[in-house]
């Protein structure tokens, strides 16, 4: 190896290592702080009940489990050792968290936006399937199947790993095609893919809806609906509008890694160590896009949720502001 490669591998991995220390830092109280909020607002009594509610609040508490256990090791690279370089068990179980909760949040918003369409649908009988029971089974249904799949961690990973981009990571390339092939494939791509198709019949049943309402008049079509009929059809309008840019926000910070993770388990080993340096290199920066996807979705629905959301985070922040004042005097 020439002693330029050997600059250039040094320089990438202090580039890298700057990043991800600097860079999980900001990601990491940035979600934690977005995501708590999240939760508080959610949790609110004025839309707690809706079912979406009940999705967006599960998939915020699923990113917050991300955001910690992801990225607390990578902050406190170069200031302290990382125990699941060395612990096995606390290795695999930090692994099947990370990747369990990851998952379980993509599946929770494949679950919105089934209930986005069906309540789009003009038909009743798909409509009255959006319930809050419905919500729930779903879930449960998405965290049990997460955990089925991504089992095989606790047999793949290991620690005080010598020869692997980690101390902490797959035991055998086998392994780590598998466990590269799964989370490209059931965490991003499949679900992305299904939030995709189900975004177009939402939008294909919206425009029916739309011819419907042009073949009555407006004067009509306001006379009609009542008050609450009205604010009803104005949450579902945000409650949509957050669907949407959830999922394009998703696929834009997290199909880079799945592309990545694919182009690796096909390109097979690396014929040198620059090589592998580069792609360890990429790996970092495209797996921190995944955090601050999880890190995002307070920042979302505050700018378009509307009324729906900043209406509960302007009275938290109300209630935030009455304590201090009662605290101080």
């Amino acid at each position: 190896m020439s002693s330029t490669d050997i600059q250039r591998i040094e320089l990438l991995i202090r580039i890298s290592n700057q990043i991800s220390r600097y860079f999980s830092i900001f990601i990491f109280f940035g979600g934690t702080v977005g995501n708590i909020f999240n939760i508080i607002i959610l949790s609110d009594r004025s839309i707690r009940k809706l079912p979406s509610v009940f999705l967006f609040l599960i998939a915020s508490i699923a990113s917050l489990i991300a955001i910690h256990l992801g990225l607390i090791t990578r902050m406190l690279s170069g200031w302290a050792s990382d125990p699941t370089y060395s612990i096995g068990w606390l290795c695999k179980l930090r692994t099947f968290l990370v990747f369990v909760s990851r998952a379980v949040v993509f599946w929770l918003f494949v679950l919105a936006t089934i209930d986005r369409l069906l309540l789009s649908s003009s038909e009743n009988r798909q409509r009255r399937l959006s319930t809050m029971k419905n919500a729930q089974r779903g879930a449960l249904f998405v965290i049990i199947m997460s955990i089925i799949i991504y089992a095989q961690l606790f047999y793949c990973y290991e620690a005080n790993l010598t020869n692997a981009p980690f101390q902490c990571y797959a035991k055998s390339s086998s392994c780590q095609l598998l466990t590269d092939m799964t989370f490209a494939s059931f965490t991003t791509i499949v679900p992305l893919l299904l939030m995709l198709i189900f975004g177009l019949m939402i939008i294909s049943n919206i425009r029916q809806s739309h011819r419907r309402l042009c073949q009555t008049s407006i004067e009509t079509m306001t006379h009609r609906l009542s008050p609450s009929q009205q604010r009803s059809k104005k949450i579902e309008r945000h409650l949509l509008f957050m669907v949407f840019t959830q999922v394009l926000v998703l696929a834009v910070l997290t199909l880079p890694q799945a592309i990545q993770r694919l182009y690796a388990a096909f390109i097979g080993p690396y014929n040198s160590r620059l090589q592998a340096t580069k792609d360890m290199f990429v790996y970092n920066i495209v797996l921190l896009l995944t955090y601050l996807a999880s890190a995002m979705p307070f920042y979302i629905y505050t700018l378009t949720g509307g009324n729906l959301f900043r209406k509960p985070l302007l009275n938290l922040m109300q209630r935030i502001y009455r304590l201090i004042l009662c605290r101080r005097f």
